[in-house]
Parts: C-alpha cells; sequence; structure tokens
C-alpha cells in the first residue's frame, strides 16, 4: 500500500513539476569507467519513475506465483488426505468384516498421510492377528505408541488382542501400568478381571470387587456370583497347599456376611471333606443351617463321612419342624437312614422327597431301600419310573 502511495506521489509530481520544467529542463551526465549517458533531468526523473513502477510490478508478480505455487501444493496435499481418509474408511470397514488381509493393505498404505493414523495403526494390528501374524501385530502397537506414548486405546487394543490370544499374564502387565492413571475405566477393569479368572489369581480378583462395584457394568448379582467364584476358587487352592488346617483359618478370617453365605458354605465344606475333614465340615454345615434353611446346604449332609450320623440325622429332623415339605430335607434324611441300616426310614422319606420334588437320584435310592426290604415288584416298577424321567421328553 505505501509503494502504491509512493508511485502515485511521484506520478503527481510529474505531473505538475514536468511542465514547469519544461523550459529548463537541466542537464545530467553519468560517466562509468569509459561510458557517458546524458540526459535531461526531466527524462531521468521519468526513468526512475517508470523503473520503480516496473520493479512494484515485478514484485507482485512474483508473489502471485508463489502463492499459486503454495495454492498448487495445497491442493495435491489436501487430495492424498482425502484419499487417506478414504482408504482408512474402507480399512475399517473390511475390520469390521473381518477380511483382515485388505483391511490391513489399506490401513497400512493411508497411514503416512491420515489425519488419524493412531488409529490406522491400531485397526492395521487388529487385522494382523486376525491373520496369526503376532509379531507384526507387535510392530503395528509399536508404531501406535509412537503417535501416543501414554494413550489409554492403545494400551486397551494391546491387553485385548494379547487376551484373545490368550495371553495372559503379558495382559495383565500391560493394563497395570495404566491402572494407577486411569483407575476407573470400566474395560480395563473389565479385561483385569477376564484376565485374573483365566489365571485363576482369586487374590487379585477379590481386590478388584470393589472398583469393579464402583466403575464397572457388572451387575449386583454378577458381582455377587464372581466375589463368590474367586473366594470358592481361593479355597480351593489354600486347601490344595495348607491343608484343612490352613483352610480352616482362612474361614475364620472371613467376614460374618461371607460366612453365611450358603454358596461359601458350601465350598468350604466340599473342601474340608476333600481333605478328610470331614467332622469340621459338618460343624460348619450345621451351624450354618441352624441359621438359614437352604437346600445345596442340606443336600450336602449325606456327603459327608462321619464315624456317628445320628447327629446329622437329628439335625435334619429338627429342619422339618420348620419345612416339613423340603424335598431337599426329606432325601437327606432317606440317605442318612439307608446308610444307617433302617429301610423302613429310609423309604418314608424318600417317597416324601419323590412326592415334593422327584429326581432320578431318589428314584434310585428308593429302589435300593425296596430291594433291600426284599419288595421286588415295587423296585421293578419304580426303576422303570425313574428311567422314564431320566429320559429326555419327546416334543
Amino acid at each position: 500500500m505505501i509503494k502504491l502511495l509512493l508511485l502515485v506521489a511521484a506520478l503527481i509530481a510529474g505531473i505538475v513539476v514536468g511542465p514547469m520544467l519544461a523550459g529548463n529542463q537541466g542537464y545530467v551526465l553519468i560517466s562509468a569507467a569509459n561510458q557517458t549517458l546524458e540526459m535531461s533531468l526531466t527524462t531521468l526523473l521519468l526513468l526512475v519513475i517508470v523503473l520503480f513502477g516496473a520493479f512494484f510490478l515485478l514484485e507482485h508478480l512474483l508473489k502471485w506465483l508463489l502463492s499459486l505455487s503454495s495454492v498448487t501444493r495445497g491442493w495435491f496435499s489436501g487430495r492424498k488426505t482425502r484419499k487417506a481418509r478414504e482408504l482408512t474408511s474402507s480399512g475399517l470397514v473390511k475390520v469390521l468384516e473381518g477380511d483382515w488381509k485388505q483391511a490391513e493393505k489399506l490401513v497400512i498404505k493411508s497411514a503416512n498421510h491420515s489425519d488419524t493414523p493412531l488409529l490406522n495403526y491400531l485397526a492395521a494390528a487388529e487385522a494382523a492377528q486376525g491373520q496369526g501374524q503376532l509379531h507384526q501385530r507387535d510392530e503395528y502397537l509399536r508404531l501406535a505408541a509412537e503417535q501416543d506414548s501414554d494413550s489409554l486405546a492403545v494400551a486397551l487394543t494391546r491387553a485385548r488382542l494379547q487376551c484373545q490370544q490368550h495371553q495372559y499374564e503379558e495382559a495383565v502387565a500391560t493394563l497395570q501400568e495404566m491402572k494407577s492413571s486411569h483407575p476407573r475405566n470400566p474395560l480395563l477393569l473389565e479385561l483385569l478381571k477376564q484376565c485374573y479368572v483365566q489365571l485363576e489369581d482369586w487374590p487379585a480378583l477379590l481386590g478388584l470387587i470393589t472398583p469393579l462395584k464402583k466403575y464397572g457394568s457388572l451387575t449386583d448379582e454378577q458381582l455377587d456370583k464372581l466375589e463368590e467364584q474367586a473366594e470358592c476358587g481361593l479355597m480351593a487352592q489354600i486347601s490344595l497347599h495348607s491343608g484343612s488346617d490352613g483352610l480352616m483359618g482362612h474361614w475364620n478370617s472371613l467376614s460374618r456376611k461371607a460366612k453365611q453365605n450358603p454358596e461359601l458354605v458350601a465350598c468350604f465344606v466340599r473342601e474340608m471333606c476333600a481333605r478328610n475333614a470331614d467332622s469340621e465340615g459338618y460343624t460348619i454345615l450345621r451351624e450354618a443351617l441352624r441359621k438359614k434353611i437352604d437346600s445345596r446346604l442340606i443336600s450336602l449332609m449325606p456327603t459327608l463321612k462321619l464315624t456317628d450320623y445320628h447327629p446329622a440325622i437329628v439335625t435334619l429332623q429338627d429342619l422339618l419342624k420348620y419345612d416339613s415339605n423340603n424335598a431337599a430335607t426329606h432325601s437327606a434324611l432317606g440317605q442318612l437312614y439307608l446308610r444307617e441300616g433302617k429301610p423302613k426310614e429310609a423309604r418314608t422319606h424318600l417317597e416324601r422327597a419323590i412326592e415334593l420334588h422327584p429326581t432320578v437320584a431318589d428314584y434310585g435310592y428308593l429302589v435300593e431301600v425296596l430291594e433291600a426290604l426284599n419288595d421286588k415288584a415295587a423296585a421293578a416298577r419304580l426303576s422303570k419310573e425313574g428311567l422314564t424321567l431320566a429320559l429326555p421328553s419327546k416334543i
């Protein structure tokens, strides 16, 4: 703008001053080496103005050419970016379709010019694993991490792919690195839960229950089942390595709420029986049944190997006072009376159990009782009924 003003001012000056100098143009002599140049002052001024205008136009021409080059480069660059977006989109669709080879080709081809290279490399990692190329998968994950070394998306993708390949220990290591900075992420917690279950790392899974309750997506029922699974798994490990004494110590350390959980009581009793500590298991089982009648626990009574079954029979008879129509109690009593050599009493309770809730097992026990009573006809008839119950119904 300033140059344009100077040029206009020079032209105006030439117009104004020119006529004034028309009669007195002056004289200018320029000598350089052996060359001389002679002209009037008016001619020199006009020449200077013309040259100044020419330089001004040349400068604008160069700027225009340079801007045209920049626009051209931008157009080509934009075209590459648009093409990369198209290829990336097509590659992601191929990932969803499971066309791993084509997906990998498309997302990698467009990675250099993509405005989301992280997404390209993550998709390529999944495509590589889909083809069984774990080394290539890890290379793509490395390239993705170079885009953002602290990316939660990279860590979660890595862990998820490792879980799919049953690389649970590696997945746990990956997730633990991000857990401190993202303790509330539900997907991270879910992946950790899967890994702990597969690794049977029950203490770690129990430590994850509270975060899952706060930030996870599991229902209360699912969380209760998960906690029961972890606690039962831990009991099995303690029983295996520390025997019944270690298991009893662990049981005593549990909360009152846990000790009243029928599923946990059942796990404890089964593990104690597996270690030939049936008497200790019966004591815990009896106390649990006094607080809450539960068919799962009642069914465990006949599985105990006791030197004297009379206390167990008394316990079950007491339960009938509160619930005389409990099929599990009648079944357990029938089995214990059969074991005690009292077939008449066994028959009464087993027939009642079948009347309330027929099962193939109870039919089998009753047939055994009838044979002991030498009632062959009734035994044969019940055998057929039990077999009919065992066979799948025809639709």
